[in-house]
C-alpha cells in the first residue's frame, strides 16, 4: 500500500494508488525541480491571496472581503498541505526510509513520493509520520508570528491552516495511536475508510471556525 493514501495525503482511492505506483516506476525527479514547482505553487496562491487582503483593506467593500475570506480558505489548505507532505518527506528521508519522489501528474496533486511499506520499518514509518506533524505545527507558528490579524482574510488564513492541522491530526492520531503500541502501519493504514476523512473533515471545519472566532 502506498502510504500517500495516509495524508491528505491520504488514501483517497485505490486508482490514485495505481497512479502513484506507475509513476515510481519512472525515473525519479530531481528534489530540485519539486521544490521549485511546490514554491512557485505556494508564491502565486499567497499572492492571489494577498491581493484580495489588499483590495478590501484599500476599498473596504463587502465583496472583496468574501473574496479574501474565501481565498485564504483555499490558501490555507494549500499551504498547510504542501507543509504537510515535504515534512512527510523529510521526516522519511531522515529515517533512511525508501521513497522515492514522483512527480505530480496535475498542479493541484499532493502526491510527492512514495513510502515503501513492504521495504521500510516501523520506526522509519513514525519518523515519517511525526515529520508532516513538526512541519505544519511550525507553518502555524509561523504564520501566527508574522501575520497582524487586524483583517478578516487574515484571520481566515491562519484559521484555515489551524483547520488543516486539526484534520491531520485526528487521521494521524488515531494511526500512531495502534502503530506505536505495535500494530502494523500497513495492515492500520488498510482501515482507513471514508468515515475516518468525514469525521476528520468535520473535526477540521469546527477547529478552522473556532479559530477563526477566538482570533477575530
Amino acid at each position: 500500500m502506498v502510504y500517500r493514501q495516509l495524508v491528505d495525503d491520504h488514501s483517497k482511492t485505490q486508482q490514485e494508488a495505481s497512479a502513484v505506483s506507475e509513476q515510481t516506476a519512472k525515473p525519479e525527479p530531481t528534489l530540485f525541480s519539486m521544490l521549485s514547482r511546490d514554491l512557485g505553487l505556494a508564491m502565486a496562491a499567497i499572492s492571489v491571496w494577498a491581493a484580495a487582503d489588499t483590495w478590501y483593506l484599500v476599498s473596504g467593500i463587502w465583496f472583496a472581503q468574501a473574496v479574501s475570506v474565501i481565498d485564504a480558505i483555499f490558501v490555507g489548505y494549500i499551504l498547510g498541505a504542501l507543509f504537510h507532505e515535504w515534512g512527510h518527506y523529510t521526516g522519511a528521508k531522515a529515517s533512511g526510509a525508501l521513497a522515492p519522489r514522483v512527480q505530480p501528474k496535475a498542479i493541484f496533486s499532493l502526491f510527492r513520493f512514495n513510502f515503501d511499506m513492504a521495504s521500510n520499518n516501523q520506526r522509519q514509518f513514525h519518523w515519517m509520520s511525526f515529520g508532516g506533524w513538526v512541519f505544519h505545527w511550525g507553518l502555524l507558528a509561523i504564520l501566527l508570528l508574522a501575520i497582524p490579524f487586524d483583517s478578516i482574510g487574515r484571520v481566515a488564513l491562519v484559521s484555515s491552516v489551524f483547520g488543516f492541522v486539526v484534520f491531520a491530526t485526528v487521521i494521524e492520531t488515531g494511526i500512531l495511536r495502534q502503530t506505536l503500541g505495535g500494530s502494523d502501519p500497513a495492515e492500520t493504514l488498510g482501515q482507513l475508510s471514508k468515515n475516518h476523512f468525514q469525521k476528520a473533515s468535520i473535526a477540521g471545519s469546527v477547529g478552522g471556525l473556532f479559530a477563526l472566532v477566538a482570533l477575530s
